[in-house]
């Protein structure tokens, strides 16, 4: 009798442990704090979905070469369209002076080249030296709206990473720069580089909806501090894990990366 009560027990044990694994349901696939809803646009609304604490979106990809110390320059020869550096016919992409024309690089590689600021900026930074800003060719970043920051708190500096679907491809980026109120989905040269997109922003980037940007609020270092590309890789990838991981990435958002 002892023996066929062990053995009961035993078996009821081995049947039992895979019910308790799967209640306990890992982070890696957990999708039940999933919230959709979404952000309005100056023209548009923008569908998003909250995941504990990350926020995902889809959108297309534009080139940003804000920051480059040669992003602009005089007669149209920097690397993207003075035109994207204007509007309502004035400078605000380029660094100008009193008279309001733009400040001129007088030194150094790219002098005679404009000064393009990125909205973060080293604290105590020279405002008319390029390294003061955040370089859109060595450094992945992407851009956002007003709605969107200030809906989900994203605040400059924050953690994404940012998945072209397309191809599979992957880079953990910062949030560097403030875009404009009706335009969402944007991101520096060096970032497109990683993703597999066309990086000239003059004819560069992607139209369709493929790219997955999963951006991470109060995760950066905030105004005033950058970062070098293998430090945001290194923070971003830590922060990643903690998320859940690519298997989290798959689970709720049917992501698989390369």
């Amino acid at each position: 009798m002892k023996n066929l009560l062990a053995t009961a027990l035993i078996i009821s044990f081995i049947l039992y442990c895979p019910l308790m694994a799967a209640d306990a349901t890992p982070l890696a696939s957990s999708c039940v704090d999933s919230v959709s809803t979404a952000v309005r646009l100056k023209t548009r609304s923008v569908s998003v979905r909250k995941l504990s604490n990350a926020v995902a979106f889809r959108a297309g990809m534009q080139i940003d070469a804000d920051g480059a110390p040669n992003a602009y320059g005089p007669h149209n020869r920097g690397l993207d369209h003075i035109a994207n550096a204007k509007h309502d016919g004035e400078f605000v992409g380029v660094i100008t002076g009193r008279d309001g024309r733009p400040v001129i690089q007088k030194s150094g590689p790219f002098k005679g080249f404009y000064v393009s600021p990125t909205s973060l900026h080293a604290v105590g930074g020279d405002e008319t030296k390029p390294s003061s800003y955040v370089d859109a060719k060595k450094i992945p970043y992407i851009v956002l709206p007003p709605a969107m920051t200030e809906q989900f708190g994203v605040t400059l500096g924050d953690l994404a990473l940012v998945v072209n679907q397309k191809n599979g491809k992957s880079s953990f980026a910062i949030y560097a720069d403030a875009g404009p109120a009706d335009k969402i989905g944007e991101g520096s040269i060096a970032l497109a580089k990683a993703l597999g997109v066309n990086a000239d922003p003059r004819h560069g980037g992607i139209q369709e909806e493929m790219i997955t940007y999963l951006v991470f609020p109060g995760s950066g270092l905030g105004q005033g501090k950058l970062r070098t590309a293998q430090d945001i890789r290194r923070s971003g990838s830590k922060l990643f894990k903690q998320w859940g991981g690519a298997a989290r990435l798959k689970a709720c958002l049917g992501i698989k990366l390369t």
